[in-house]
């Protein structure tokens, strides 16, 4: 239950930290690796967040819209529930991310990205 208020990370690994019930408004996070960390209901819009490793990291109910998320790490991360309105997923990896399980509506997607949504929902593509 940490107060991280504007608190800045730069470069940090944070692998398996536990943010729950922390606040966390405001903060900035550059670069770094959050892989397998606990960011559930974390509210993280309009966050410059390029190029961060989230590796199987909690982000149930997320806020992340309007975020800048190109060249993240989202393997296996769980995203359900997560807003991503108006996110930039372009280049990021989504591999094993459960697509139906979270709304991607007005976010923007490279080629990669919206053939794993289409095959998530079962469509074959060539």
């Amino acid at each position: 239950e940490a107060n991280l208020f504007v608190a800045r990370f730069s470069d940090c690994r944070m692998l398996g930290s536990d943010f729950a019930k922390a606040r966390m408004d405001g903060i900035s996070m550059s670069n770094g690796d959050w892989s397998y960390t606990n960011l559930r209901q974390t509210r993280l819009a309009k966050q410059d967040l390029r190029n961060i490793r989230f590796v199987e990291a909690d982000l149930y109910e997320a806020n992340l819209e309007n975020a800048d998320l190109r060249g993240c790490d989202f393997t296996r991360a769980n995203l359900a529930k997560a807003k991503l309105r108006g996110a930039d997923l372009r280049g990021a990896v989504m591999d094993g991310v459960d697509f139906k399980s979270f709304e991607v509506s007005g976010a923007r997607m490279d080629i990669a990205q919206a053939v794993a949504f289409l095959r998530s929902y079962g469509a074959k593509v060539d």
